[in-house]
């Protein structure tokens, strides 16, 4: 078989597996979307308020979060968000040595990394915890993209040129975008400060056939807090 009818088999793989892929997405977003739809149709939106958080997470990444969330009937919530995070490859191996060296006498490492984004919609409970204060818990489908790095051995080289120095690392890097339906969860306690702000904290995990990180995160509020009025 020639190396042009390989490359045709492979590109009719990958198109029907994206086809699959993007079959099974549509199937989830649908079924979420059909739930809280009806669930809107029948109950009142109590809040609905935008966030966007940062945090720290597995694989030593830093996950940033943006998303919108709608608290129904004071029982049910429902959110749809995008996270993206850089991490550490989770097949790195444990020798691995990054690039270091200088440059105008500034010091510099480089070490390979893994990027990735998830679009998630995820439904769950809402629970009251006090006046302005809330938790939710939630689970879901995501869509995910990623990137896997693969590693090949090889040997150190380095150079020097008085201003500027280099050390390459002990393995040459090589990566490759893949996709992928993941489930998410996430549980997130917040607090309104005030009737279109609050503050809240969470954590999250997305479960994938790439690399599945956990984290927590820090996020600010920004919306209808639907907050209780004080008694006179």
């Amino acid at each position: 078989m020639s190396a042009i009818q390989i490359n045709h088999s492979k590109t009719k793989i990958m198109n029907s597996t994206q086809k699959k892929l993007s079959y099974q997405i549509g199937l989830g977003i649908l079924f979420l979307t059909f739930f809280i739809t009806s669930s809107a149709q029948t109950k009142p939106i109590n809040k609905f308020y935008l966030h966007a958080g940062a945090g720290w997470g597995t694989y030593e990444s830093a996950p940033f979060d943006l998303g919108l969330q709608a608290i129904i009937k004071n029982k049910w919530s429902a959110t749809l968000s995008y996270q993206s995070l850089t991490m550490r490859p989770k097949n790195r191996p444990a020798d691995y040595q990054p690039e270091t060296g200088y440059v105008l006498f500034i010091p510099y490492t480089y070490e390979a990394s893994a990027d990735m984004d998830m679009v998630s919609l995820t439904a769950g409970r809402y629970f009251k915890l006090g006046k302005n204060t809330w938790v939710t818990t939630e689970g879901g489908l995501s869509y995910v993209s990623g990137e896997k790095v693969n590693f090949e051995r090889t040997q150190v080289t380095t150079s020097n040129i008085i201003i500027a120095a280099s050390a390459t690392s002990n393995y040459q890097t090589t990566s490759e975008t893949k996709s992928s339906v993941g489930f998410a969860a996430r549980a997130d306690l917040n607090w309104s400060f005030a009737s279109f702000m609050g503050l809240g904290c969470g954590v999250f995990t997305n479960i994938n056939s790439i690399q599945s990180p956990v984290g927590f995160q820090v996020k600010l509020i920004v919306g209808y807090m639907g907050r209780e009025k004080k008694k006179k």
